[in-house]
């Protein structure tokens, strides 16, 4: 951290110091205890606490170089999920330091995807450095990308969806050579289809759509709509007798749609799937949310789960308001939802920026408490803070 701050003119260096402090928080205001909409200023204040919060604790950030065990390495999926949250920050920020802190790091990194490479979960990384190429063209960030989907193309794996137990010599599951599990849809699809986008050649797209088809069709719930979490939870039931749908794993699936629409031109031949998609699990997730705002973390559970489990809510609140400014949903129909949400975010950012009621690593609805904090919850809290700020946007 001292090195970056030491490279950077003085000015920023001034500015990133003083965001680093502790942000206030500012309240909602209302007559009749409905929550109201925030301000862009309080969304951003929000957004920097919470992800100057994140930087500032985070390992390898500090002791870049520094090897980080298992899935909490660089180039794995808590970090990834994190670091997509952070490029959105970067985009609305007026400070320089989350742009230049993503290059930093990723370069300190060469820009390397996670260590199992036909592993969605080590895919997500990715997205950053396409984000990253984008803007400034640095062909290092895009070339392992390249490199990871050309070879999983060609291996063209067939394997079964079916989540057995057993793992292989990679410490993963057989079926995960696909997308046989709901977060995968967040991780590996949009890295694909951004890819098509960048380079121009289609197949990419092809292979995450025919590749997305497959998982959805054999995930998806015909009555609820929903996704299992994988094949182990078809027949399972929750703590409350409930059909088990997990909250956070029906959120990568939500956010990861919406990440593929923004990588799909409106006349693009995949388009209408995605859009058709995303319509059809909006009215499904709508219906379970709680009167607090926060989803259960068992979606089907209801007022059951009292916790107020913020990944879950945090990838809701971003999809719903995303579909908002786009344009795919009724402002008026669906702010009460994003507004409700919102709140419930907010309320779990703790006076130092800390954001609080994220479930740890798991597979399944379980336990969280006030104080349980994770990166991927904070990337997905700043995914919902950048569809809120752009809510917000003055007609």
């Amino acid at each position: 951290m001292k090195v970056l701050l030491n490279s950077l003119r003085k000015p920023y260096r001034k500015k990133i110091i003083l965001t680093l402090a502790c942000l206030p928080m500012f309240a909602f205001a209302s007559s009749n205890n409905a929550p109201q909409l925030p301000t862009q200023e309080h969304v951003m204040a929000q957004m920097e606490k919470v992800a100057n919060w994140q930087v500032a604790r985070t390992q390898h950030m500090t002791h870049v170089g520094r090897a980080r065990a298992g899935s909490e390495a660089y180039g794995r999926w808590i970090q990834g999920a994190f670091y997509k949250g952070l490029t959105k920050l970067a985009e609305r920020s007026e400070n320089p330091f989350y742009e230049t802190w993503i290059g930093y790091v990723g370069n300190a990194h060469n820009w390397k995807m996670g260590k199992v490479k036909y592993f969605a979960d080590d895919h997500v990384i990715g997205q950053t450095n396409l984000w990253y190429y984008r803007r400034h063209k640095n062909e290092e960030a895009l070339a392992p990308v390249k490199d990871t989907f050309d070879w999983l193309i060609e291996k063209a794996p067939d394997n079964s969806l079916e989540f057995v137990a057993g793992r292989n010599k990679d410490n993963v599951h057989n079926c995960q050579w696909r997308w046989c599990w709901a977060d995968a849809l967040f991780m590996g699809p949009p890295v694909l289809f951004e890819l098509s986008a960048i380079t121009g050649d289609p197949k990419y797209a092809d292979y995450a759509h025919k590749e997305f088809q497959a998982t959805i069709a054999y995930l998806q719930d015909p009555k609820s709509k929903l996704l299992f979490r994988d094949s182990r939870y078809f027949d399972k039931q929750g703590k409350f007798g409930e059909q088990v749908f997990w909250s956070r794993g029906m959120g990568w699936v939500y956010a990861g749609v919406v990440h593929v629409l923004e990588n799909l031109p409106r006349d693009h031949q995949y388009r209408s799937y995605y859009e058709s998609l995303y319509e059809e699990l909006t009215l499904a997730i709508v219906e379970l949310q709680k009167q607090d705002g926060a989803w259960p973390m068992s979606l089907l559970a209801g007022e059951k789960y009292a916790e107020p489990e913020t990944s879950g809510t945090a990838f809701f609140t971003y999809g719903i308001a995303w579909g908002i400014n786009s344009g795919l949903l009724d402002r008026n129909t669906y702010l009460p939802n994003v507004k409700k949400g919102w709140k419930v975010l907010s309320s779990a950012v703790h006076p130092d920026g800390k954001f609080g009621w994220v479930q740890g690593v798991n597979e399944k609805p379980d336990v969280v408490t006030k104080n349980d904090s994770q990166l991927f919850g904070v990337g997905a809290f700043l995914l919902a803070g950048s569809a809120m700020y752009d809510l917000l946007e003055p007609q």
